[in-house]
């Protein structure tokens, strides 16, 4: 048997991550003999091809720090070494491919442009944007620009989802699509991916939600020269800490390791700015929950002031966000064990979106369009259709899902290692003699 085939290498669903993940960061984020022990600890509890797809993303900056400290020697350093650099040319192409199409878009909105997310975080932060991987490439617009933005790119050639229907005219489209949803990923055929947003998040939306980050943007230059806008660092810590705190199948990490590397600069950040967005979007205890798990992990790392997330912590939450923070992180006390629903996000966006003196058609038409974008349906009345099949699905999964995870337990390890997302790394590709990607 190898060592990839024991269960010990599975990964437990949830939003923390696992030990072994925690020692990939500490053998990331920490320095001397604390980064070597790690090291050590890491590399002999894992198979380099089998590790989950979440640790496969901190492998460059792993192979920065283990140069940093000096480790030599080791079979994997050369295999490391390469997939660093396959990361850092993938980055490369996918930014100048990204300052391409905001050429391309500038005579139709101007400088209304926000780089966001991996982006904005690996492009001012990271010492070489190689250390941070992305699958594609974040920026937002604003709501009005969405439709001009979303034709010129079918004209171009992009992929459009199936909502977006091309013989509609530009100033018809449905406004109620970009009032009642966030972003949409597009691909081009020859592979580049982009996520336009309209809106930052997920649970904030109406031109009104946004603006503040809007008034708040900095400048930034891309690689190649590229001036753009970007958030603030306060917004962008927000945002990285509210985007990456949630139960997933394979606990993230990536959001730990940028939110580590923002606040090397904590000097710069204005907490009680901090402390008034999730006080105004009722995100106090999930950013205080972030905020008190970076401390007690990486305290040498993470200089965040006590009394902000005293602010947060220590207050009389509403029974609303309580309830949502329990279901997103799956502490409610029913022990479901399955990711939340999508009413759990339109609660949110009812709270921010719709006016509380508006009618039941008005609440009923929302509704529609937020579940129409949400399952990328391409009309509104497919919604009807899909509610009732997708409900009925929640419910299976709901109540049989433990008796599926038995009886797929019974086939390990093939279909466990399936269950959990498991597949060969893209690591394996590397060869160990001179560090060359296949």
């Amino acid at each position: 048997m190898r060592r990839s085939d024991l269960l010990q290498h599975l990964v437990k669903p949830g939003p923390w991550p696992t030990p072994t993940q925690l020692l990939l960061l500490g053998a990331c984020l920490e320095s001397g003999a604390e980064a070597r022990a790690a090291w050590e600890q890491w590399s002999s509890s894992v198979d380099l091809d089998h590790i989950d797809h979440e640790s496969s993303y901190l492998l460059p900056m792993l192979d920065h720090n283990l140069r940093a400290i000096g480790v030599t020697g080791h079979p994997w350093l050369g295999r490391i070494k390469g997939y660093h650099r396959y990361i850092w040319a993938k980055n490369r192409r996918l930014l100048t491919q990204g300052s391409q199409l905001i050429r391309e878009l500038r005579p139709l909105i101007d400088d209304q442009l926000l780089v966001i997310k991996g982006a904005a975080v690996a492009c001012r932060y990271y010492t070489d944007p190689g250390l941070r991987p992305m699958e594609d490439f974040d920026f937002m617009i604003k709501p009005e620009s969405a439709p001009r933005v979303l034709n010129y790119l079918h004209t171009s050639g992009w992929k459009i989802p199936r909502w977006f229907d091309p013989r509609r005219c530009v100033d018809k489209i449905p406004t109620g699509i970009f009032s009642s949803s966030y972003a949409q990923g597009i691909q081009r055929n020859d592979g580049v991916e982009i996520d336009l947003h309209w809106n930052l998040m997920p649970d904030l939306y109406r031109t009104a939600a946004n603006e503040i980050f809007w008034d708040a943007a900095v400048p930034m230059q891309l690689p190649d020269g590229c001036d753009v806008h970007s958030l603030e660092l306060s917004d962008l810590l927000f945002h990285c800490c509210l985007h990456g705190l949630l139960w997933s199948p394979v606990p993230p990490t990536r959001w730990i390791v940028d939110a580590v590397i923002l606040l090397h600069d904590s000097q710069s950040i204005r907490w009680r700015r901090l402390i008034d967005l999730a006080e105004r979007f009722r995100y106090t205890l999930r950013l205080g929950t972030a905020l008190k798990y970076l401390v007690s992990t990486f305290p040498r790392q993470a200089n965040i002031p006590e009394g902000v997330i005293h602010s947060l912590l220590e207050r009389e939450h509403s029974a609303e966000e309580v309830g949502e923070h329990q279901e997103r992180m799956q502490l409610s006390p029913g022990g479901e064990k399955y990711p939340p629903s999508v009413l759990t996000y339109y609660r949110r966006f009812r709270a921010h979106s719709i006016q509380r003196d508006s009618s039941w058609i008005q609440e009923i038409r929302s509704c529609g369009n937020f579940l129409m974008k949400r399952w990328c349906l391409p009309n509104l009345w497919l919604v009807f259709v899909f509610a009732p099949f997708l409900a009925a699905r929640r419910i299976y999964r709901k109540y049989f899902f433990r008796a599926g995870q038995a009886r797929a337990a019974a086939k390990w390890p093939r279909s466990v290692q399936a269950d959990h997302g498991y597949q060969p790394s893209r690591i394996a590709k590397i060869k160990a003699s001179d560090g060359t990607f296949v």
